[in-house]
């Protein structure tokens, strides 16, 4: 008990830690990066020079970035992730309005692109014939040589589901991971002695492959939810579907940090977590050389 306390308090304190770390270096990434007293507004006629002045106090303010950093945190601790500076609304309005547009589009690409990459992956790996594996890497090559901006466009103008769009693009970042775990559950000893018993193919896969696979299935499953998010942001600009992408980039164009700091603590949380349930399945379960 005194053990499984203390590694749970052991995850619990890494989550915290990434999660920091993860939003301040956002923040950081946004406070330094070129021109970021900089932004579109600076060149609208219609915004007057008052409101240009304050928009550029606040930058100034924003320029200390630990002490903004800190604050913000604070504030987040209560439930307040801050105010936009580019929509004027705060920002857990504009995340809960807008995840609800490409959490569809997410869930099917993560989903779809595990799928058909562990499908790839695993034609390129258990039926030992050279033709399947070329072709196999030869389509996860094709897939990953194409920009997602592009897959967009083209699902966009005929008019097929974005998620399929999202899922082909999450599908070759996948593959070579899963490659290399069907290869080296391909030799275990555990499912050798058991395909030499003639135990049946479903009992084979669900026991000596899935099972223990499945920690290291969900931490590639939560680095799949960041590659969608990183997918999404090109796609949804492109074909100006207003979610949490889209909300993305026109953060980033107008140097929202605010939206951008919230942004990054929730993905950044997500990741974490996910990633931390698959350590600790990976860490839980049985070995299968004993079933």
């Amino acid at each position: 008990m005194i053990s499984g306390g203390r590694r749970i308090g052991q995850s619990v304190l890494t989550l915290v830690i990434a999660v920091l770390a993860g939003g301040f270096i956002a923040s950081a990434l946004v406070r330094y990066s070129p021109g970021f007293e900089v932004d579109e507004n600076s060149w609208n006629p219609q915004i007057s020079a008052q409101t240009l002045a304050a928009i550029h106090a606040r930058r100034e303010y924003e320029n200390r970035l630990p002490r903004f950093y800190a604050h913000y945190i604070v504030a987040a601790l209560r439930g307040n992730l801050g105010d936009s500076d580019e929509f004027h609304v705060p920002v857990t309005e504009l995340l809960r309005d807008h995840v609800l547009v490409s959490a569809p589009l997410m869930l099917w690409g993560v989903a779809g692109g595990m799928l058909l990459g562990g499908w790839l992956a695993w034609l390129a790996v258990w039926p030992r014939r050279t033709l399947l594996q070329v072709s196999a890497v030869s389509v996860s090559g094709l897939l990953l040589a194409v920009p997602p901006a592009v897959l967009a466009l083209a699902f966009f103008f005929t008019g097929a589901p974005l998620g399929i769009a999202v899922a082909l693009a999450i599908l070759p970042r996948v593959f070579g991971t899963m490659r290399v775990l069907w290869s080296d559950l391909y030799r275990s000893g555990a499912l050798l002695s058991a395909r030499a018993r003639g135990l049946p193919p479903w009992t084979l896969a669900w026991r000596y492959v899935l099972g223990p696979a499945a920690g290291r299935l969900i931490a590639l499953g939560g680095v799949a939810l960041v590659l969608a998010f990183g997918v999404l942001i090109p796609m949804e600009a492109l074909c100006d579907v207003p979610g949490i992408g889209w909300l993305t980039w026109k953060a980033a164009v107008a140097r929202d940090l605010p939206l951008l700091c919230g942004l990054a603590l929730i993905i950044t949380l997500v990741v974490a977590l996910v990633a931390s349930i698959g350590e600790w399945l990976e860490g839980s379960q049985g070995s299968p050389e004993a079933a």
